[in-house]
């Protein structure tokens, strides 16, 4: 019986730790831990093997998909570049959703600002994968990004 109870309980907090890698925010788990080991918190601004750099998702966006802004039915070359990426996400059967606006209402530094601006002013499509983003990336990037993060 003790056993079954301490296998249970393990279960319990292997699903509990799962659970908060996926709904904790980063910047919350550091600033707690700076203020528990009496460091300083900061904030990962180093881009991924693909380019994509941490920042914290518009409002509204799950961060469970991927996430293309760029303007709709809209003949430029920026936006033919989004419709050639959801295309290729479709064919590698990937989720994801398109908008045409972000708004960032929670963010906490100025140097978490200063991300969100350089990457939401570079060329368009910006691309969201999960907590990442980065401007006008290549079909492969965003793809790699997703399978490898």
């Amino acid at each position: 019986m003790n056993v079954l109870k301490t296998g249970f309980f393990v279960a319990v907090a292997a699903l509990a730790v799962l659970a908060a890698r996926e709904y904790v925010p980063r910047d919350a788990v550091q600033a707690v831990t700076a203020r528990l080991t009496g460091g300083t918190a900061e904030t990962s601004s180093a881009a991924s093997r693909h380019g994509f750099v941490d920042i914290p998702l518009p409002d509204g966006q799950s961060g469970h998909h991927v996430v293309i802004f760029a303007p709709a039915n809209c003949p430029s070359d920026a936006a033919q570049r989004a419709e050639a990426l959801a295309r290729r996400l479709d064919e590698a059967g990937i989720p994801y959703t398109r908008s045409q606006n972000a708004n960032f209402s929670t963010l906490s530094s100025q140097d978490e600002a200063n991300r969100v601006m350089s990457v939401m002013n570079g060329p368009i499509p910006v691309v969201f994968v999960r907590k990442r983003a980065r401007a006008n990336p290549d079909a492969d990037a965003v793809l790699d990004e997703y399978r490898g993060g």
